[in-house]
């Protein structure tokens, strides 16, 4: 590479006097010429600097504008009367803004209501059996030791006037059914063969006189379907027994159970027109009753304890069914122990709460929850085949009932009049369901012990006590007092 030499020696040779002599004839144009130069350059420098700073400040001012005008606009979602919602975007306003607050509040209202009307009709004609001293949530300490004398005959009482209500009944028993056919028999024989017994009756009317039986027989057990309002097997409603110490959770279930009781002979009732008279009436007989225990939400599907046609029923007389879990030791040391109290341990009950169905409980997706208890109940009824459909929309006409499950079988009309069953001429089926139920803990709880409140899990809605009234003789050592001057 060639480097240009500069030559040194050479600069000791340049005469600066003549350059200074040029300064200062020339030094305004220099200090022009060289402004003209280097103000440019300078602005140039310091642009890039200026222009990012005002970008800076322009886009936060541009953001904070954005926020503004996202704050100006809303979307706003409005549930129409169809119970559809729909969602738009709007400028707010005062006017807006009160018109929505106002919406809300109606829509709230709404809910309240149509959960009071809800919480009414589960409740309807469910009333709490009658004892002279106080049983549920929790008897008094003075009480305890009697209540149960006086609650196992009122509950099977109601039992026993509701069967009597409803015209429920068994066939007539064989000696009934025997004495009907004797006194036919003997009215042939005097009547139609003019003989004073059997023994005189010749062996050419002995096929007149068995003729005459059946006719009796079936004259008799037809008789008996006009006093009642459908055939109810022996064991099929689960009265409780008279006999045997019982909890409070275990009494407060036998009350329970009959509620659920009502409600599948009133659906029964209405299919049925509610009157007597079995053979023209879709419902012949019921079978079998079986209603699950209650239980928590997390609680597994109870097993099913029906049996199948030509079962022999279960014992007369047993439980209404199986009493829940009695509370823990502890816990019942601590309701014995005089001013102890048992902690609820339970949810809270909000009815605005969304309730998450699970699908694998049933079709409807329903089971015990905060809000609700769902207890299923199997039963088994003979019907008219032709009506079937009619029975199973009755049932979900009642009280937030639901069919869940259905199987059905040729009923053997033949069999069931040997056992003193009538249905008529039309074919029948023995049909076995599910029955779901639903009972809103807002008022079940209201009556209902702790114990059970924990095993189901609420907190439930206590009772308001009402406040003592002051005792008549202080109220009147204050009023007899002389007003002091």
């Amino acid at each position: 590479m060639n480097v240009p030499k500069i030559d040194l020696k050479a600069l000791k040779n340049i005469d600066y006097s003549k350059a200074v002599d040029f300064a200062k004839r020339r030094g305004v144009l220099v200090s022009s010429g060289l402004v003209i130069l280097i103000i440019p350059l300078t602005a140039w420098w310091f642009r890039g600097g200026m222009v990012d700073s005002v970008m800076e400040i322009m886009q936060k001012r541009s953001k904070e504008f954005d926020k503004i005008t996202s704050l100006e606009k809303a979307s706003v979602t409005v549930r129409n009367a169809t119970g559809n919602s729909d969602t738009t975007s709007v400028t707010l306003n005062p006017s807006l803004i009160e018109a929505l607050k106002a919406r809300n509040e109606s829509l709230d209202g709404e809910l309240k209501g149509v959960y009071q009307i809800a919480l009414d009709h589960n409740k309807k004609n469910h009333d709490i059996v009658k004892t002279a001293r106080v049983v549920f949530p929790q008897p008094k300490d003075e009480d305890k030791d009697t209540i149960e004398e006086e609650f196992n005959p009122a509950i099977v009482k109601l039992y026993d006037d509701f069967i009597t209500a409803q015209w429920l009944a068994a066939p007539p028993s064989i000696a009934q059914v025997a004495q009907a056919v004797q006194k036919g028999e003997s009215n042939y024989i005097e009547s139609t063969l003019k003989r004073k017994n059997r023994s005189e009756v010749i062996p050419e009317e002995i096929r007149g006189l068995e003729e005459a039986l059946i006719s009796a027989r079936i004259a008799f057990l037809g008789e008996w379907t006009q006093d009642i309002m459908v055939y109810v097997d022996p064991g099929a409603i689960r009265k409780p027994r008279l006999k045997g110490v019982l909890s409070l959770d275990a009494m407060f279930v036998l009350q329970w159970d009959f509620w659920v009781i009502q409600d599948i002979f009133s659906a029964i009732s209405n299919v049925n027109h509610g009157s007597k008279g079995i053979i023209k009436e879709p419902v012949k007989r019921v079978m079998s009753i079986r209603i699950d225990p209650p239980t928590s939400a997390d609680a597994a599907v109870p097993a099913s304890t029906e049996t199948t046609p030509g079962e022999e029923p279960p014992a007369a007389e047993p439980p209404a069914a199986e009493p829940p879990a009695e509370p823990p030791a502890e816990a019942a040391t601590a309701a014995a122990t005089p001013g102890a109290e048992v902690a609820l341990t339970g949810e809270a009950i909000v009815p605005t709460t969304e309730i998450v169905r699970d699908y694998k409980r049933s079709f409807t997706g329903l089971k015990s929850c905060q809000l609700y208890d769902v207890r299923n109940v199997k039963i088994k009824i003979v019907v008219a085949t032709a009506d079937i459909l009619k029975v199973i929309d009755e049932f979900s006409k009642q009280n937030f009932m639901a069919v869940t499950q259905l199987s059905m079988a040729p009923a053997n009309t033949f069999l069931a009049a040997r056992q003193g069953y009538i249905y008529g001429m039309e074919p029948c089926s023995e049909v076995s369901m599910v029955l779901q139920t639903v009972w809103l803990r807002d008022w079940t709880s209201e009556f209902m012990p702790v114990a059970l409140k924990n095993t189901i899990g609420t907190l439930g809605v206590d009772k308001p006590v009402e406040p003592a009234a002051e005792p008549a003789a202080k109220e009147s050592k204050q009023n007899n007092e002389e007003p002091k001057s």
